[in-house]
């Protein structure tokens, strides 16, 4: 029987150790204390549709993505679903709760790729940042720039054209995780027009035809399982 290669040598705590290094929630953590900072954490794996967790269940606690991509949901009270939040590999979700400070509205959390996960719960990381002040910092800043931008999904939901919310999600995606390939970008996303109309706050009809009548006109181009921009400045123009 041959020898085990470095990466079937690896436990999870190496794993894990591997990948909070690179999340800058711990960037300011010295080795000892990033190894003693993984016991705090557990590695969960999930399958594309897998729900992480429902909003009217969900325990509070803290998440980082590893890989794959995590969607967070919520419903309207009209029975709409929104997408207010696409989470990527680093990123941080969830909340926590302290004393009688409990958050009264929270989200619904769905695996859109299989994802892996790593998971502190609620008392093992206000332990955590009681010990390292640092990551309750960081922690705080995060929370606000999400909430930030769950603030300026909504607004322009409320308030902007179709086509300008289409266009500037879109744009998000390509500075987030585009590519650029022969003067194109490319997400490689395997997005449907139902995912594009939630994040969007409209009807899946009315996704299909705009991006349709922009891949008419040469601004983007979509095939199954990625959008191709062709025209970024067109659909800057959009934004305005």
């Amino acid at each position: 029987m041959g020898k085990r290669t470095a990466s079937e040598r690896k436990t999870p705590e190496d794993i894990k150790l591997e990948f909070i290094r690179k999340v800058h929630l711990f960037e300011d953590l010295g080795t000892e204390e990033l190894k003693e900072a993984v016991r705090y954490m557990t590695l969960k794996n999930y399958t594309k549709n897998d729900y992480l967790f429902f909003e009217e269940d969900a325990e509070p606690g803290i998440f980082i993505l590893v890989e794959g991509l995590v969607k967070l949901l919520k419903e309207t009270q009209d029975g709409k679903t929104i997408i207010v939040r696409l989470v990527f590999p680093g990123d941080v979700f969830g909340w926590i709760e302290w004393g009688k400070n409990a958050p009264k509205n929270t989200y619904t959390a769905m695996a859109v790729l299989n994802s892996t996960v790593l998971y502190i719960s609620n008392r093992d990381f206000i332990n955590l940042a009681i010990k390292y002040p640092a990551i309750a910092i960081k922690m705080t800043c995060d929370a606000t720039a999400n909430l930030l931008q769950t603030y300026e999904i909504l607004k322009s939901i409320a308030s902007g054209r179709v086509e300008e919310r289409i266009a500037k999600v879109i744009l998000e995606l390509a500075d987030r995780i585009g590519v650029k390939k022969d003067g194109s970008i490319v997400i490689r996303l395997p997005l449907t027009r139902q995912d594009i109309a939630e994040m969007t706050g409209t009807t899946v009809e009315t996704a299909i035809r705009v991006m349709s009548r922009w891949k008419k006109q040469g601004i983007i181009n979509t095939e199954r399982g990625y959008i191709e921009i062709i025209n970024r400045r067109e659909l800057e123009k959009l934004l305005v």
